[in-house]
């Protein structure tokens, strides 16, 4: 992060703010409209950037009162002078003590995913600034409950609702690389409560708001930014009183600081404009926050006369000392229309704190005699469509196996190193890869014998200068395919490190194989393996390898056909030996037999690496995403029903291979009893060149 010098922290006219902080909400259509126009009107001023919590979110917490108000356990109350709003109060049917209380999926992991998809993209772009980390704004648990339960129900529908968002954290977790992410906590009737103009029914109100503020910090990694939004509220059916001063914001920001055993990367905090600025002000000077932690004041009212905000923040200032500039809240309620007067009053309020768009001062550049796109005959085919068919298994959950390897490569590649993604196939691995290096500068070559799976990755990565593309040929002379040492070439400079994802099982010379990759890799160069198909000896008893499906498909399938009067066309076939060990040799050719781990493990050493790690992943698949994919091999799966071209020299008739499509689901359905998914076992091995 460069911290620009292009504006001083005071002028002439004073003290001016480093940078802006967004609370969450922003009045546009979508995510990827608040990430574009805010990202271009504030990139220099901001480190985080929120989705702006559109559609359903816009209210903040308001739709959450259907996922509360569902639960069977509740009846539904007429609003009382203290409600949230006027909306019911859900209180707990009579008979109900809420032990069974329980809430299904909140939402706001699915929005988090959605939202981040579009932000990797962006970044990946240029859009957004590269330093900008994707900020995930949560309430409390607390607040929902107190929005929409009766207090005397709150203690055990709070119990049940912090399991769930502790759910939804964990996924976002799970979903969000934690370089790239920051999470907030919007922390609204905690202060209500302190002020007591919420109800509330534990007794040590600040103890009891602090335990719970620290609990839920602590779910939250270190490598995760964590801040708080302390909101005064809005839109209460009873307004609020204003407080007087600071002094409980401060209070709880210097405990929270004093006890998170964990950074605590900002401190949003609003400032009234009903009180004199001063007064407000004043304990900010006993604000006790660790050094990079930043502050951020709700100086900032939309709409107001700029001098008011200058005499806002001067007071700050003396108080506080050096802090950054916000509204006091999000700006959901605000009319669209009103929004480029906001962000032009944050552009001139505060200086830059980076330079996101800056020239980089290294550019990732193949070197001579090593043209990314070889001039080849398969360079100017059409795609072909089983290549685009192929491709879409990227949108399969069993492609979930990637998201591991990923992270691995993440924490591998340097600025100015070189990948090869061997067996890359139509460049699935690097499309994601790409989202989450998008900071690095990083060559990436992509190996693959298919021309027709490398025609797609061409299109998709055309305009990418940092990817590369080899095919290896079959010399049919020496019966073998290309090493990869022989695509690259003289020039090619060496590669930082090898992934070969779901393929190392179908290489027919594998000791040749990795002796070629260590002849490309420069000394202590890493290799990523990961695969579906090995023998690991800690796979769980009820994970499948994956490919192994295909052999029991076609057990099943040759017992339907003999039982099962709809198939009887292709009974005389099961009977003659020759063909069946011919159809089913070229099944054995495109699904190889899984072999042990070890297999791998000693090859790999008796190709000079060394074995780091091995390691291993549930992965669930869905059964009709998986028959989609065999259905693009049916002829090598099932290729005994209505014939193959690659055993017949002709392929089968249109209605032969529609029936050949339905057995293959029926077999499927029928080996998992209709379940939807089923349990796999991935292996991850990683490897140094000697």
């Amino acid at each position: 992060m460069v911290v620009a010098s292009a504006q001083p922290a005071a002028t002439g006219a004073g003290f001016v703010p480093f940078g802006t902080h967004l609370v969450g909400s922003v009045p546009l259509a979508d995510a990827e409209e608040v990430f574009r126009v805010v990202g271009r009107e504030l990139g220099d001023r901001v480190r985080r950037l929120p989705d702006g919590e559109t559609g359903p979110r816009a209210d903040w917490i308001v739709w959450q009162y259907p996922v509360l108000s569902s639960r069977p356990q509740f009846e539904v109350a007429p609003p009382t002078p203290h409600s949230y709003r006027a909306l019911p109060r859900l209180r707990l049917r009579e008979g109900e003590d809420g032990s069974d209380l329980r809430f299904e999926s909140l939402g706001y992991a699915d929005a988090a995913a959605t939202s981040f998809r579009t932000f990797g993209v962006l970044k990946r772009d240029g859009a957004l600034p590269r330093g900008c980390r994707f900020q995930v704004s949560l309430p409390t648990p607390l607040a929902p409950i107190s929005a929409f339960v009766a207090v005397e129900d709150q203690a055990v529908a709070e119990r049940a609702y912090e399991a769930a968002m502790t759910l939804e954290l964990e996924r976002i977790l799970e979903g969000v690389p934690h370089d790239q992410l920051a999470l907030q906590w919007d922390t609204n009737f905690e202060f209500g409560m302190l002020e007591g103009d919420v109800p509330v029914w534990f007794p040590d109100v600040k103890g009891a708001i602090l335990e719970r503020l620290i609990r839920i910090s602590r779910l939250v990694p270190p490598d995760v930014e964590l801040g708080f939004h302390f909101c005064s509220g809005h839109d209460e059916q009873t307004p609020r009183h204003v407080p007087g001063d600071m002094s409980r914001m401060v209070e709880i920001a210097n405990a929270l600081a004093a006890s998170l055993d964990r950074p605590l990367s900002w401190v949003h905090m609003p400032v009234a404009r009903e009180r004199p600025a001063r007064e407000f002000v004043a304990p900010l000077r006993d604000l006790r926050l660790h050094a990079g932690s930043e502050l951020y004041l709700g100086v900032l009212h939309p709409g107001e006369p700029e001098h008011e905000t200058r005499e806002r923040i001067a007071a700050a200032h003396e108080a506080a000392g050096e802090f950054g500039l916000a509204t006091p809240c999000g700006w959901g309620r605000l009319a669209p229309r009103r929004l480029p007067e906001l962000l032009a009053a944050h552009v001139g309020l505060s200086r830059p704190v980076v330079d996101p768009f800056r020239d980089r001062a290294y550019t990732f550049a193949w070197p001579d005699g090593f043209p990314r796109i070889p001039e080849e005959d398969w360079v100017d085919q059409p795609v072909d469509a089983f290549g685009l068919h192929y491709d879409t298994v990227e949108n399969h959950g069993w492609y979930r196996n990637l998201d591991l390897t990923v992270e691995q490569l993440a924490g591998d590649l340097r600025e100015g190193q070189i990948l090869i993604d061997y067996s890359g196939g139509t460049g699935i691995l690097l499309d994601r890869l790409r989202l989450r290096v998008f900071d690095r500068q990083v060559g990436m070559l992509i190996v693959d014998s298919s021309p027709k799976f490398l025609r797609v990755a061409l299109d998709r990565f055309r305009a990418d200068e940092r990817v590369a593309f080899r095919r290896l040929r079959y010399l049919k002379d020496e019966g073998r395919l290309q090493y990869v040492d022989e695509v690259v070439g003289d020039a090619f400079p060496g590669a930082d490190a090898l992934v070969s994802t779901n393929a190392i099982h179908l290489y027919d010379d594998l000791d040749a194989t990795l002796r070629a990759w260590g002849r490309v890799l420069r000394p202590g160069g890493r290799v990523r393996i990961n695969s579906g198909n090995v023998r690991n000896p800690r796979a769980g008893e009820n994970e499948w390898i994956i490919d192994e499906t295909v052999y029991v498909v076609h057990e099943v399938a040759t017992g339907l056909v003999r039982t099962d009067p709809r198939w009887a066309a292709y009974r005389d076939v099961l009977e003659d030996d020759e063909r069946m060990r011919a159809y089913l040799a070229w099944r054995d050719r495109v699904f190889l037999a899984p072999r042990p781990l070890d297999h791998y493990l000693d090859a790999l050493r008796r190709a000079g690496f060394v074995v780091d790690e091995v390691t291993e992943r549930t992965i669930e698949a869905d059964v009709d995403e998986w028959y989609e994919f065999l259905a693009a091999y049916a002829d090598a799966v099932l290729g005994w029903v209505g014939g193959s071209a690659k055993v017949d020299g002709a392929p089968a008739s249109e209605q032969a291979t529609a029936d050949r499509a339905e057995l293959l689901h029926e077999s499927l359905t029928t080996i998992f009893g209709g379940r939807p998914t089923f349990r796999c076992c991935w292996t991850y091995i990683t490897a140094t060149r000697d």
